[in-house]
This record gives C-alpha cells, structure tokens and sequence, in this order.
C-alpha cells in the first residue's frame, strides 16, 4: 500500500507540476520567412493565390513519392487543397483559402495525421524598391494545458528550415517564370538586333484621323524619291512614331523609307541600331493596335524602356497581296542595348 501511495503522490506531483508549467507556457506558435523576389508582382501573385501556384514551392509536396492530392475550386476563397501522404512528416489534412487578397492570402490548416490540429497560414506580399516582399507565417495556438507541450518543441527549428526552403523556391521559381515570359496579350514579343539603318522621309504633327490620307499621299513619291537618290534601301516603307498623344488624338509621324547610310535634302532623318522588341503582325493595319500594347506590358513586365521611337514597318505589297489578313507588318520598339 505504501508503495502505491508514493506512486500516486507522484503522478498527482506530476499532473500539478504539467499545470502550473501550461500555466507559464506560451499557447501561440509564430514561424515566419521573407525573401525579396525581383519579378513584377503579378508573378509573385500568381504563384500565391491558388493552390496549384502554391504546390510549385511547397517544400513538402515532393517529399512523398506517395502522396495523393485533390484541389476544388482553386483560385478563389474557399477554395481546398486535400492531402494524403505515407510520409510521417507530410501526414493527412486539409487547407483551405480563407482570405484572398491583393497583399495577404490566408489559408486554415487542419491536420488529421500525425495528429489532429488546426493553424493558419498567411502569405504577405509587399511591394519594395528593392523588389517583391514576401513573407510566409504559420501560427497555431494550442490550448490549456496541452501548450505545455510548446516548452519541449522549438516550432521555429522544427518549421524554419522547410519554410526558408519554400520560399527560396517561391523566389527561383517566380524570377525564372517572370524571366521567361514574352508572350502578352497572346502575341509573342521577340528581341532582335536591327541592323544600323537611316530612316529618311517626311515627318509632320497629324491627328489619328488624318494619318490613312497622310500614309497614302506621302509613301508613293517618298519611295521613288530615295530609289532615285542612290541610296541603298534596306527595308520597306515605315511609320516611324515620335509621339502618341491620347488626349489630344494626335501623333508625330514620320513616314519613312530605311536606308543603309546617307541623307536626303528636304527630307528628315533619324538613325536606328541595336537591340529592339520586335512583333510580327498578319492583317488589316488598323489591327497593329495589339502589337502595340503588347511590346507595351512586356517593357512594364521586364521593367524595359523604350527608346525614343516606335517603328511600323509595312512589309507586304497590299497591290499585290489583296487578302489583308496575310498582310506582314513588322513593330519594332529600339531599345538599344
């Protein structure tokens, strides 16, 4: 009896000793990584607000070989991602989207194995001169008297490297996608080295309106005047744009003809060499308004700019093409380089 009296004050001992320690032990785990990505925020965006977004970073998903998964309704809040893994440390559970913002996206965890319990996940995305700020959190809270049990586990050792791993990866992955990317608005947006040229022809202040009649009047005699001057042509006839004023629905225009070398007396002039953001445009003129914008979100995506004139270089014959959808048009952006 003596010794079962000992072993029960023990126990007793131990349970009070386990209480007043969840009395002073924290109940909250916080586990938190930032990196800085050099990629336009919306490819950070996209690989943050959806699941399969997610996946591409996770430090987790590829530690299973057996891992099965499901996703519903990815992209949006409420959205689920269900896993199930043979991998003690990848387990069973669940994440949903609670929160899809602009800056913060926050998902609920439920694990089911190796055990049951709840936490939050929340990206935080922030825009830096230094470039995208992202940082990636856990927190959980574990309630009295079980969040005695946070004083034998250091969350921050156990999680911290998988969530640096992740979003070193998030950053890798964001910069080469963002590196790689050259089609917009589903038009491919090429770089090529243009060879030195001279544009040479009749530059004027035009309104949208009037550049059809200009375009008409002006190419004909301004190609027989460079073809008789001698002058090696090295293109075909070209709208060369100095400006694009949208409130005033004007354009400085020059409607041009590229030569080698050389100048024309009465005509201006303007040389072009290096590297330039080039699209090939099949169809009616009135449609290179695409190419346009474009060679403009690939500048504002890859932060490029543009040098100091836009080119329409007008390569079919439409005399001897009548079908304007086969209709070559080359836009060149020079941006030197």
């Amino acid at each position: 009896m003596k010794i079962l009296k000992i072993v029960g004050v023990t126990i007793i001992s131990l349970v009070i000793l386990f209480l007043v320690i969840a009395l002073i032990a924290p109940s909250d785990n916080h586990v938190y990584r930032t990196v800085v990505i050099d990629a336009p925020v919306e490819a950070v965006r996209a690989n943050v607000k959806s699941f399969e977004g997610m996946l591409k970073w996770s430090p987790w998903h590829d530690r299973d070989p057996n891992l099965e998964y499901s996703i519903e309704n990815d992209g949006q809040e409420g959205a689920v991602y269900y896993w199930s893994g043979e991998d003690s440390l990848v387990g069973e559970g669940s994440q949903t989207i609670t929160s899809l913002g602009e800056e913060v996206v926050v998902t609920h965890l439920h694990f089911v194995r190796p055990w049951e319990s709840d936490a939050e996940a929340i990206t935080t995305i922030k825009e830096t001169e230094e470039g995208v700020e992202v940082t990636w959190a856990y927190k959980d809270h574990t309630p009295y008297p079980l969040n005695a049990m946070n004083l034998m586990f250091n969350m921050d050792e156990m999680l911290g490297p998988d969530f640096k791993k992740g979003v070193d990866l998030l950053k890798s992955i964001t910069e080469e996608e963002a590196a790689a990317k050259h089609t917009f608005r589903n038009v491919e947006v090429r770089i090529e080295e243009m060879s030195p040229r001279v544009y040479v022809g009749v530059l004027d202040t035009i309104s949208w309106d009037e550049m059809e009649a200009f375009f008409a009047g002006t190419f004909d005699p301004l190609f027989k005047k460079v073809s008789a001057s001698g002058l090696q042509i090295v293109g075909m006839p070209s709208a060369v744009y100095f400006e694009w004023n949208e409130d005033e629905r004007s354009t400085i225009v020059m409607a041009g003809v590229p030569v080698l070398a050389g100048s024309i007396d009465g005509l201006q002039s303007v040389e072009v060499a290096g590297k330039a953001l080039v699209v090939d445009h099949y169809g009616p003129y009135e449609g290179t308004g695409e190419a346009h914008l474009a060679i403009d979100e690939y500048m504002h995506w890859h932060g490029t700019e543009m040098g100091e004139v836009a080119i329409e270089e007008y390569v079919t014959n439409p005399e001897e093409e009548t079908d304007s959808s086969k209709w070559l048009t080359k836009v060149y952006y020079p941006i030197g380089g």
